[in-house]
Order: structure tokens, then sequence, then C-alpha cells
């Protein structure tokens, strides 16, 4: 998340949201405000966004929509593990694909070459990718949405962590294509997690469908508040300024990490990969040692792998503290070049 936190408009328009005349009704159940700021936004029509509970929400929205059971659906490894939890949840079967060279990088050709062969109901991608950061070509992202659209597919495109880029696409990077779901989400760069904020966006036909397919009063009215709140221009500028803040970080992080010798893995959003050698120990030792909590990426499959993200500088500081701390007293396990 943003470690600047929300822009103060706004938290202000969440709070106006939670006065007692507004909380004793229910919210708006199509939530038309955020659905037309980020129309307005996206330049597209309101009947192509869909507003929901985060983007975990929509996803599990679109999968009960789109997914039958013993349907296969195309999950790239590593990423974000409720892709194929949610579609699991659906009845589906998944096809992992596995990551090409050191097990990082997503493999969007052996992703092609699953649609190609017939019989997958549906694919996700997040891009930039959690938890390794990589953004993979926006040509061969297009490519892949065509070769679905051919094979009858739909693609659903995570672009959460859009905003975190050096130059964002700032909406629906493949607005208007026939076989994109967009997901995106706003509890990232406007530091929205406890209020619960995720838009969808694609075909009419396709979000008519998924809105079909939803639980009653998906949203509050504070988070539709929120939202709205967060399209407007001076929350724009908080992300625009504080994500620069979070980039710079990131240089000073992975510069340091360098000098610890934790090898940081590169990527394009505010976070890193640390070889640790032993990603749950190293998160257990820090915690217990140092009150620091990394994420180790142990469940994305990257047991040597714990991921950090840029914060404020402070907290940066108390991060390269613990990490050279347990470092000396040979806590963390770095391995070998025999061992890599």
């Amino acid at each position: 998340l943003n470690a600047w936190g929300p822009a103060p408009a706004v938290v202000a328009a969440v709070r106006a949201a939670c006065e007692a005349a507004h909380i004793a009704d229910y919210p708006d159940p199509i939530a038309m405000a955020p659905r037309r700021a980020a129309a307005d936004a996206w330049g597209c029509p309101v009947d192509a966004v869909a507003f929901g509970a985060g983007a975990s929400e929509l996803l599990q929205a679109a999968c009960t929509a789109f997914v039958a059971r013993g349907d296969i659906v195309v999950v790239p490894a590593p990423t974000y593990g409720e892709y194929a939890r949610a579609a699991r949840l659906a009845g589906a079967t998944i096809r992992s694909i596995p990551p090409r060279g050191d097990g990082t990088t997503l493999d969007l050709a052996g992703v092609a070459r699953a649609v190609r062969a017939g019989g997958v109901r549906m694919v996700m991608l997040c891009t930039p990718n959690n938890p390794t950061g990589e953004r993979p070509s926006p040509t061969r992202v297009r490519a892949l949405a065509d070769r679905c659209h051919d094979a009858g597919t739909l693609l659903v495109l995570d672009e959460s962590y859009d905003a975190f880029l050096r130059t964002p696409v700032g909406g629906p990077s493949l607005a208007g294509h026939p076989a994109v779901l967009h997901l995106r989400s706003l509890t990232k760069e406007h530091a929205l997690a406890g209020l619960r904020v995720g838009l969808a966006q694609g075909p009419p036909a396709l979000i008519a469908r998924l809105e079909a397919h939803r639980a009653p009063w998906p949203t509050s009215t504070p988070a539709q508040a929120a939202a709205v709140a967060a399209f407007a221009s001076a929350a724009q500028a908080h992300v625009r300024d504080t994500v620069a803040r979070l980039r710079r970080e990131r240089v000073r992080l992975a510069q340091a990490c360098t000098a610890l010798g934790l090898r940081p893995r590169s990527g394009v959003t505010h976070t890193l990969l640390l070889d640790v050698g032993n990603a749950d120990a190293a998160r257990h030792v820090l915690l217990r040692d140092a009150g620091v909590h990394v994420r180790s990426c142990a469940s994305f499959g990257l047991p040597h792998l714990v991921r950090i993200a840029a914060r404020r500088p402070a907290e940066g500081d108390r991060l390269l503290a613990a990490l050279a701390a347990v470092r000396a007293t040979a806590a963390l396990h770095l391995p070998s070049p025999v061992d890599r």
C-alpha cells in the first residue's frame, strides 16, 4: 500500500459519508456515482464499469459469472493466489503455466499455446505482476488478448498495481477489447484497503453478466464516497506525489540491500524481492527480533524470496537496520552461487 496514506480529500469524503444520516440508509445498489467517476476518467460508458468491494470481490464475481464446473482456467505462475482460489471455488480446473528463467518471469508464450490448444474458458493475468513487479510487454499482452478473442476465451487482466509504474497507464490498458475484463484496485495507491474499493471495466455485455451474478449490496456508502473522491484532481495529485517518493525510496532500498548481499530482483513497482535462502525463516526472525514484517513468497512458489515494499524513509531505515542485524548474526542463510 501507499505508505503515505490516503489523500486528505478522500478521508474527508469518507468521514462525511459516515454521518448518521448516510449510514442509516442502504448504499446505492448499483454504485452509480463511483462508476460514473471512473467512466469519466477513463473515457468509457458508465455501463462498461462495475464497482466492487476490492478487486478480489470482483474476481470472485467474474468466476461465478463466466466459469462453470469443469472449465479450464489458465493462470501463469508465480502470481496472486486468489486467482486460482476464486476459479476453484467456481469448480474450474486450474492449468498453471510454469515461469521461465529464474522462476519469476511469466511465460506468456506458454499461456498463448495453452489458449491456442483450445478448451480454455478464462486466463488470469496480473500486470504489473504480484509479487514479482514484472510488467509483461504491452504488445505481448495485446497479442494474448487477441488470441483469447479468437479462441472464445476471456482474459481477466488485473492492473491493480498500475499506479506504481514510472509512467502509469492510468486506466484500462485494452479498453474496448471484446475479450478483456480489466480489474483495478484503488486500495493500493490510495491506501484504502480497509474500505475495499475496486473496479472492473470491460464490454457492457460482460459487465452486465458480472453484475447479474453478484450478491446484492456488495459495497458500502463510505467506500463509494472514497472512490468518487479518489478520482478527483486533489487525490490524483496526492498519488502522483507520494508514489514518486516511494519510487525514490525503492532505489535507495535496492542499493542498500545490494550492499548487504541480498540480491534484490528488479521489478517496475515500489516493491523488491530479496533472496534470503529461506523466506519463512527470514520472515519469522525479522518479526520476532525487530518487529519488522516482510512477505514470505513461499506461498507463491518462491521459498527463497521475501518481498519488501518501499515506505517512508524512517520505516526503510528500520527495515535496513533489521536486515543488517540478522545478516550479521547469520540468522539469514544467503544462498551461495552453488546453491543457486
